[in-house]
């Protein structure tokens, strides 16, 4: 039988009076296909699972922006993780070389991003991703127009 808290009508996802998380089962059910909707499109299309966690989870659990971000971060490391370990376990070579560079240039960016991100006000934050989100797809629309 469904408790009394999954048959209120609303957002799948709410919050109680001090900001935490009420994870009925629906909001489970809502946060798992979510995850399974990033994972799909991260597999297919290689795009970084923070362009679809983060909006999804201040849209979906009404987190805020910089929780999101964490709590993105945490996923992708962990999905990442469990990715290469499938890479090297099929015998797929990874560059080390090229891994490093990115490695370096990504954490010397993450310090760079939460140095600027501190100085910002949220909906400031907000319009910044929403315009990073526009760039991407339209680079990857124009990228596929002319390669097809």
């Amino acid at each position: 039988s469904m408790s009394q808290i999954d048959k209120v009508d609303g957002p799948s996802c709410q919050r109680d009076a001090t900001g935490k998380l009420i994870l009925t089962s629906r909001c489970a059910r809502l946060l798992l296909l979510v995850g399974v909707g990033s994972g799909v499109l991260s597999g297919m299309f290689g795009v970084g699972g923070g362009f679809i966690i983060v909006p999804s989870l201040v849209l979906f659990s009404g987190m805020s922006l910089s929780r999101a971000v964490g709590t993105s971060l945490m996923v992708i490391a962990l999905v990442s993780s469990s990715g290469l370990a499938s890479q090297l376990w099929t015998g797929q070579e990874i560059s080390l070389q090229i891994t490093s560079l990115f490695v370096v240039g990504g954490i010397a960016g993450l310090f760079l991003g939460q140095s600027v991100s501190g100085h910002l006000s949220t909906t400031a934050l907000q319009r910044m991703f929403s315009v990073a989100i526009l760039i991407v797809a339209v680079f990857v629309m124009i990228r596929n127009l002319y390669q097809g």
